[in-house]
């Protein structure tokens, strides 16, 4: 063998067991490198001594970087940690940790006696904000103001939080049974029910032969029904009939001599056929009686008074 052979021989030799001795590093560091590996768990949600067991166990060490508040973590638990969950680290890395300090509480103020749109300005002021509302009568507080809320003032209550009002109607309306005030003159119907707080209503005229104009002849709701402050009551009013081709109208007035007991008033009209009975009923002492009348042709009007004749009266045609 010649000289540059055996020197080439020994390079060869020399290059083979420097790549033999790389391969072999390369091998034991991956060996221990892959051993020296874990899977960092899932923290968060846990309770911080928990964690750290569980740190513990899986060669890992757990520092806390810092609190926050959360409305869905209890205090004490994990909020979120660094490096996070599933990822593969070296055994002994430190995880840090963000740890809950639960909700951010608000001071709740007290608000009765306050009309809604003030209470309300205070619940955001405050942090809270405002919930379902509801009303009932309340003798003493005026309408529209805080009678009672929930939660309760002066407590501590988590930020945002909704604040139901019970809101005052203010005193319940009086109740009344609407009594009889038909056969009475409209104008002396509608100061009753202004005295009583009542509100008068539509008012519908009907013609009718048997009372005066402006008679009240129905109320709606009926007499003898609750009524309350405030409530309408509607008014049928009589007004004169048309003219028909049975007679002319005549407006008839007469007034009722002063007394205690009731009179029956009745007018007839005498003609040449025989008496004929217009109207007839029991009427108060000392009022006025004003009636349209159809007189049906020529003959003489006659008013009886408990059968007494009070009045006498031409008709012509």
């Amino acid at each position: 063998m010649t000289r540059v052979g055996i020197v080439a021989k020994i390079f060869l030799l020399a290059g083979g067991m420097i790549l033999a001795a790389v391969l072999s590093a390369w091998v034991v560091f991956a060996f221990l490198t892959r051993g020296g590996e874990v899977t960092v768990p899932d923290f968060t949600g846990m309770e911080l001594k928990a964690a750290l067991e569980r740190a513990s166990r899986e060669k890992l060490g757990v520092r806390i970087s810092g609190t926050g508040f959360d409305v869905g973590v209890p205090p004490g638990h994990v909020i979120s940690q660094d490096p996070g969950p599933g990822i593969r680290t070296r055994k002994n890395r430190i995880v840090h940790v963000i740890v809950s300090q639960g909700t951010r509480t608000v001071f709740v103020p007290d608000l009765a006696g306050r009309n809604l749109r003030n209470a309300e300005l205070v619940l955001v002021q405050a942090g809270l904000s405002l919930g379902r509302t509801a009303r009932s009568f309340h003798p003493d507080i005026p309408r529209g103001d805080v009678i009672a809320q929930f939660p309760s003032p002066d407590l501590f209550v988590p930020r945002d939080t909704a604040v139901n009002l019970l809101l005052s109607e203010g005193p319940r309306p009086a109740t009344y049974l609407l009594p009889d005030l038909t056969d009475l003159p409209m104008g002396t119907v509608l100061d009753i029910l202004r005295g009583w707080k009542l509100a008068p209503g539509r008012v519908e005229e009907m013609a009718s032969a048997a009372l005066p104009p402006g008679t009240v002849m129905a109320l709606n709701p009926p007499p003898g029904s609750p009524v309350t402050e405030g409530q309408s009551i509607h008014l049928t009013v009589s007004k004169m009939p048309e003219a028909s081709e049975d007679g002319r109208l005549f407006l008839f007035q007469h007034s009722i001599p002063p007394g205690l007991l009731e009179r029956t008033l009745t007018i007839v009209l005498q003609t040449d056929e025989g008496p004929r009975t217009l109207w007839e009923n029991v009427v108060e002492p000392g009022t006025s009686v004003t009636l349209p009348l159809t007189i049906p042709g020529p003959g003489t009007l006659m008013v009886y008074l408990d059968g007494t004749l009070v009045e006498e009266k031409e008709m012509g045609d």
